[in-house]
């Protein structure tokens, strides 16, 4: 029998498997109590069974999180940092449509090198410490060659100061100014395919079957 991501069996719809469950306390969606084959919103118990069946007893599916007027709701998982094909599979799992946006690479307005440590400016960059970055296409820092090609190439976060600004620690002599940022021709690409954004906040509830945006870092 097949698996999800989570290492649940899989019936041949896709969904959770269950061994053993305690069909009749609480009430559930499909109890006999229910009457006829729809529950009874305006009686307590009957909300109960839709609002807070999942997980009772100590079983909870990772595709149904709670009911409300019989439409099923997801949690949207949280895909921030997870390579594309896993976030996919993240959303997948969730029983949540996913819509790939065009990959999103920040661009650097400003870099510069001081008592060995690198500052970049480049807005909206979400990167955090310890993340990999590829930094490609600086030209005339200080007038040295020598000095892009240092600064070229891969280096791993030390210090995020805010949403726009983030640095590394590299020695070497300091680079005061680049001439070459005109045009955008200079770019920091993030670890290849890692998701950048999602369009609905992680730990919200959705309606199953609903579309959240993701959107990768360049592929570098």
């Amino acid at each position: 029998m097949a698996t999800n991501n989570d290492g649940h069996l899989v019936d041949s719809a896709g969904h959770p498997v269950v061994d053993f469950v305690w069909g009749n306390m609480p009430l559930q969606p499909n109890d006999e109590r229910a009457v006829g084959s729809k529950l009874t919103y305006g009686v307590d118990t009957h909300n109960i069974a839709e609002d807070a069946w999942n997980g009772f007893p100590l079983y909870t599916p990772n595709t149904t999180g709670s009911q409300s007027a019989g439409v099923d709701y997801a949690v949207v998982p949280n895909v921030l940092g997870l390579l594309t094909a896993a976030a996919i599979d993240a959303m997948q799992d969730a029983e949540l449509v996913y819509s790939t946006q065009s990959a999103f690479t920040p661009v650097i307005s400003a870099i510069t090198l001081a008592s060995n440590v690198v500052s970049v400016t480049a807005t909206g960059h979400g990167y955090a410490v310890g993340d990999v970055v590829t930094v490609a296409g600086l030209t005339n820092g200080s007038g040295s060659a020598s000095a892009d090609a240092d600064l070229n190439g891969t280096h791993t976060i030390t210090a995020v100061s805010d949403a726009n600004n983030f640095s590394w620690a590299q020695t070497h002599a300091n680079i005061t100014t680049h001439s070459g940022l005109s045009g955008n021709t200079a770019k920091v690409a993030a670890r290849a395919g890692t998701i950048h954004a999602q369009g609905t906040a992680a730990g919200t509830s959705v309606a199953v079957g609903a579309t959240v945006t993701i959107t990768p870092y360049f592929a570098s």
